[in-house]
């Protein structure tokens, strides 16, 4: 995303930003990667110029997203 702006951003945004890293709590390492690659995302997307509406929809679909990976994995894996 080339429009990212540097500042810093605060907690709440963190917060925001980083719900997927709940993955580790129950994916463990994978769980982790994946949570900490979406946190990352959701980082630029944050700082990116969308309308804060927008934002939040990308945050929870880039969130989903993680799961979603995280699902398929675990069924492969069982499989």
């Amino acid at each position: 995303m080339g429009d990212a702006h540097p500042e810093k951003l605060g907690v709440a945004a963190h917060v925001a930003c980083g719900w997927p890293l709940a993955l580790v709590a129950v994916g463990g390492a994978v769980g982790g990667a994946l949570g900490g690659g979406a946190y990352a995302i959701n980082l630029a997307i944050h700082r990116s110029r969308l309308a804060i509406p927008m934002k939040a929809i990308a945050n929870v679909a880039t969130g989903a997203a993680a799961i979603g990976i995280w699902l398929a994995i675990a069924v492969w894996l069982q499989g």
